[in-house]
């Protein structure tokens, strides 16, 4: 391309902008994996939680099921009643072995959406790929 020709979008190549994601959870290796290529801010307490959202708006926000000893709940309400933080989508993640029933896991899912969670996901019933293509999902709704 010589100097001074205009950029049209057919010479130009779009990379995927990186996003920031707030996660509520300990710092998780997988969870690195499946996230990475973009910003990855971890809280392991609901006060942390609360002082990084006062300051910061995410593209995505995930929360643990084990998030704070079992604080998930408390964190989406918190989340929903912030008018900033309204539009931003919000997944729960089941991280560990945790639901031996099935009807256990759809009440939970239940209860997310019920509180204004976007989207519930098991991760330990799924591969990095997949879980994945989900969070990418939200980011681009």
């Amino acid at each position: 391309m010589q100097a001074g020709t205009p950029l049209s979008l057919s010479t130009m190549t779009c990379l995927p902008m990186k996003k920031t994601i707030l996660v509520a959870d300990h710092s998780d290796a997988r969870l690195s994996a499946i996230l990475a290529g973009h910003e990855i801010v971890f809280v392991r307490t609901l006060d942390e939680a609360k002082a990084v959202l006062a300051g910061r708006v995410f593209d995505l926000i995930a929360i643990s099921v084990h998030f704070d000893e079992s604080r998930m709940f408390d964190l989406l309400r918190f989340v929903r009643w912030q008018e900033r933080h309204r539009a931003t989508p919000v997944v729960c993640l089941l991280t560990a072995d945790f639901m031996r029933h099935a009807i256990a896991a759809e009440g939970l899912e239940i209860a997310v959406k019920a509180l204004g969670g976007t989207a519930y996901l098991d991760l330990k019933s799924v591969g990095n790929a997949e879980a994945r293509s989900a969070i990418d999902e939200l980011l681009t709704a």
